[in-house]
């Protein structure tokens, strides 16, 4: 089990939000905590890059449901970026592909 970090900077679109490790029912609670921290004023964009996403279950993908409830709630949007391919398919297996606005790269337009 690889340990979870989460490493928070900033973008043109918004905060960024590097998760890497295993996202699991031990530690679900961080990234939502996390992006609640992040503060995203509202028209601006909270970016989830997984790129070094070891393994999510389904508490980890209960969390990034959550993280984007909180955030369309408060006016602001959620973009996953470098979704592990495991990942990217239990979200399409899941429907979830349409409810999460899924990207290869941080490099958002600016609006």
């Amino acid at each position: 089990m690889k340990p979870l970090t989460i490493v928070s900077s900033r973008t043109p679109a918004g905060p960024l939000l590097e998760v890497a490790g295993d996202l699991d029912h031990s530690n679900a609670h961080h990234l939502r905590g996390a992006a609640v921290a992040a503060v995203v004023p509202a028209g601006l964009t909270l970016v989830l890059d997984l790129g070094e996403l070891g393994f999510c279950d389904s508490s980890g993908i209960t969390a990034l449901i959550a993280v984007r409830n909180h955030l369309v709630a408060a006016g602001t949007a959620l973009v996953l970026v470098a979704v592990p391919e495991a990942l990217r398919r239990l979200l399409h297996l899941t429907g979830l592909d349409q409810v999460f606005d899924l990207r290869d790269s941080h490099r958002l337009p600016t609006t």
